[in-house]
């Protein structure tokens, strides 16, 4: 079997004639009609329904028409990682949630390239739970990731090591009117919206209880919305739409700016720390692990 049967294949659907296709692989039409003939019998099934005048895959061809595609894509992209390794040495791999991403990683990732320019490092971001799924799978180095206050991902029992980065609190917010007070009256209004996490993720389970729980008591609370997408709560909140729970430094800027007032004063909120934990080791090589995590360990910037 040869990589560019796939791609024919791939661009045959993209083109939608055989033609077309043969024009964009640049060969003859009976050249490309070959390959995917050859392609087909080296899967043993045919992809191609030939009985109808129009191209028309096969259903075997619609099922595993994404699959091929994913397969080529992460072909191609370990093909390059090894070729930059090559080139440039080994690659230390971060994983790190979403919200993450945005609030604090830009500013370690830049102090990491200041100090370590020739220190290769990729970032992952992901949901948190496919973030420590993936870093206990030995699939990431680093896990930069948010826990809530007092407890901890790992132990030192467990074969990592642990680095506290700072703290994060969750503050209770909606819009505000024109003079910076909020536009829901905590003292007066019994119906509330809230924009809420899902249930199963962790900051669904960290606000629950005791802080939606609260709120429930407290008033008739609707439900608008429930994602566990941070970056949407935000536009959705600041949309007027509801009451969310938000990190701090995501929202400092609206904070300032008086887009959105806090209620931090009557819901409260609970403090997380910013971790980020690296496999075990001496800690002691050249590594772009072991240059990192002493940079880490150093003096990062504070969460």
């Amino acid at each position: 079997m040869k990589i560019e049967w796939i791609e024919d294949f791939l661009a045959l659907i993209d083109a939608g004639t055989f033609s077309q296709a043969a024009e964009l692989r640049h060969v003859t039409q009976p050249a490309f009609s070959r390959r995917i003939r050859q392609l087909e019998d080296w899967l043993g099934v045919e992809l191609i329904d030939r009985s109808s005048t129009r191209l028309t895959l096969t259903a075997h061809a619609q099922t595993y028409e994404a699959p091929l595609r994913d397969w080529l894509a992460r072909l191609y992209a370990m093909r390059g990682r090894m070729r930059a390794d090559a080139m440039h040495g080994p690659l230390a791999i971060l994983t790190t949630q979403h919200t993450l991403t945005v609030s604090y990683l830009p500013r370690l990732l830049q102090y990491l390239h200041d100090r370590a320019p020739e220190a290769r490092l990729q970032v992952r971001s992901s949901d948190r739970s496919d973030c420590i799924q993936n870093f206990q799978q030995g699939q990431a180095d680093l896990l930069l990731c948010s826990e809530l206050e007092g407890t901890t991902l790992f132990t030192s029992g467990e074969g990592v090591r642990r680095v506290p980065l700072g703290t994060e609190h969750l503050i209770p917010v909606c819009v505000a009117d024109r003079l910076g007070n909020p536009v829901f009256d905590l003292e007066n209004d019994t119906h509330l919206p809230l924009i809420g996490y899902e249930a199963g993720s962790f900051l669904g389970s960290v606000l629950a209880t005791p802080y939606q729980l609260n709120l429930q008591r407290c008033y008739d609370v609707e439900l608008v919305c429930e994602t566990s997408f941070t970056i949407g709560i935000r536009e959705l909140t600041l949309a007027g739409l509801g009451i969310s729970w938000l990190p701090h430094s995501l929202i400092r800027a609206d904070l300032e700016a008086g887009r959105l007032a806090s209620l931090q004063a009557r819901l409260g909120g609970p403090r997380l720390v910013v971790a980020c934990y690296c496999q075990s080791g001496d800690g002691n090589g050249v590594s772009p692990i072991d240059v990192l995590w002493r940079l880490i360990n150093d003096s990062p910037p504070r969460a």
